[in-house]
């Protein structure tokens, strides 16, 4: 399912949630954002509703999302979208979906850069509490986590068209 076979709107997200999670279906629903694996509305003031539409493979991401991501959270210095429900593919919708916490703010790349230092250092600081040995269990990401040898001769070719 491509994002061209179902039509996700605020109706179909409200009656996911009257299906499966009633007692959210009367906050207010609006579109969030629209990205490259996920359609992201907005669940009244502190909660967000993921649904994959665009790859096959972002169902998959979602899931992982929703088991690790609560792993993960406790040990971040700043907040992420913390899984809170997990939807179930049904007849209305064929795929999985999550209610997640909202993490208010502007995204960077539409605020002024006014404290560079001190988003360097959060960010560093970001990256730096995410930089443990995985857990044995925890699953590795699509077209990570392996060799870089085999992805070489792509990247020159790249770093060559770009100049």
């Amino acid at each position: 399912m491509t994002h061209t076979e179902i039509e996700v709107t605020a109706e179909l997200v409200r009656d996911l949630l009257r299906e499966q999670h009633p007692d959210l279906a009367d906050h207010p629903v609006r579109l969030g954002a629209r990205g490259w694996d996920n359609q992201l509305w907005r669940l009244g003031d502190d909660l967000a509703v993921r649904l994959p539409w665009a790859t096959q493979s972002a169902d998959a991401l979602l899931l992982k999302e929703h088991t690790w991501l609560p792993v993960l959270a406790p040990r971040l210095p700043l907040p992420v979208p913390v899984p809170q429900r997990l939807g179930e593919p049904s007849a209305r919708f064929p795929r999985p979906w999550i209610v997640t916490t909202w993490v208010r703010g502007t995204p960077a790349d539409r605020a002024p850069v006014t404290r560079a230092a001190e988003a360097a250092t959060a960010l560093a600081a970001f990256l730096t509490a995410l930089h443990h040995p995985a857990p044995e269990q925890a699953p590795t990401g699509r077209d990570r986590g392996g060799p870089l040898a085999g992805y070489s001769e792509g990247f020159a070719k790249g770093l060559a068209s770009a100049t």
